[in-house]
């Protein structure tokens, strides 16, 4: 009986480690710091962030001719957002003799010291599937993007850390998976890589839902770790990264949490289970570089995924603007 009890006690434990580490609850929230920068900044614009979307997911962004249009529709809004073009880097590779564009965007801080700061990046890709709509996948993280650039030129102080903002091509097939993926060539290009603290990548962030059992899951025991109705923003990573996970979700749930906002979940676990590598952070994995996903889950919620149906009007920009709020929060007090 006793052996019975011992086995039953190390089950328990080893089962509430293994939630520990996939689920990284937070025993309480945390409390962002008092930044003069963050009483500074205005927030969000959700109208805007519609504007993009919408446009975005009309666009052919596939096409020759359609991806130079994203390229040139990016490179104006950033221009209008205040962003000086020496500030706006494109970074060429080519595929089959055919020529790709990463489009990056530096926000230094402004100092007179020498040494060099950490390094930030956010980003997220513009190509869609094939001649889709996009409107979630991925339309809406490059909106999120574009509204972040407006609220890092309101400011000049970053709190003693650069941060880069890059629009990827080439996340979609048959690229995925692939050292041809937009993400891919940037990892691989950035000379310094003991810089970068943390890279979040936006990918599909406006989907949710408040029916039951809207939330689905790669592995069904998930199910009972997690909210079965697809009204939260996740954050997604590796077990590499468990303890940088954490430090996200404690930030965004400080912010969300004090405002009244969504709720936010994470989630690390190993690369072969579905969808936990399916973005732009599984390259900056290969090269050793803290990366998480921000995610409205994709699939797992939004069965318009990849289908002629993932239409601008279907996402929630209320939500949107409180992920987007959520990531300039955590990258500025991070």
């Amino acid at each position: 009986m006793k052996k019975l009890t011992a086995i039953f006690l190390i089950f328990l434990f080893l089962l509430f480690s293994s939630c520990v580490l996939i689920k990284q609850p937070l025993l309480s929230s945390a409390r962002l710091p008092e930044l003069s920068m963050l009483s500074e900044l205005s927030l969000t614009n959700k109208v805007a962030l519609k504007k993009h979307v919408k446009r975005l997911s009309k666009m052919n962004r596939t096409s020759v001719h359609g991806q130079q249009k994203v390229v040139n529709y990016i490179i104006n809004a950033l221009q209008q957002n205040g962003i000086d073009e020496n500030e706006i880097q494109l970074q060429n590779y080519s595929i089959e003799n055919r020529e790709y564009k990463n489009i990056i965007v530096h926000f230094k801080q402004s100092t007179q010291d020498v040494h060099a700061y950490p390094k930030y990046i956010i980003g997220a890709h513009y190509d869609a599937y094939g001649e889709l709509p996009g409107a979630d996948d991925n339309a809406s993280g490059i909106a999120g993007l574009l509204e972040i650039s407006s609220l890092l030129n309101q400011i000049q102080d970053y709190n003693g850390r650069n941060i880069d903002l890059v629009f990827y091509c080439t996340e979609e097939p048959p690229f995925f998976g692939t050292e041809y993926m937009g993400s891919f060539q940037h990892a691989q290009s950035i000379s310094d890589k003991t810089t970068i603290k943390l890279v979040m990548i936006l990918e599909m962030i406006g989907y949710f839902s408040e029916e039951e059992n809207s939330q689905a899951f790669p592995i069904s025991l998930l199910k009972h770790m997690y909210p079965t109705k697809g009204n939260f923003i996740a954050i997604v990573s590796n077990f590499a990264n468990s303890s940088m996970t954490r430090k996200v979700k404690g930030l965004f749930d400080a912010f969300l949490n004090e405002n009244n906002l969504i709720d936010v979940q994470s989630i690390n676990a190993p690369n072969f289970v579905s969808g936990i590598d399916f973005s732009d952070h599984r390259n900056y994995w290969q090269f050793d570089i803290p990366a998480v996903m921000i995610t409205d889950t994709a699939f797992f919620r939004n069965k318009n995924y990849h289908t002629s149906d993932d239409t601008y009007e279907k996402l929630d920009y209320k939500k949107m603007k409180e992920v987007v709020d959520a990531t300039i929060i955590t990258v500025l007090t991070l």
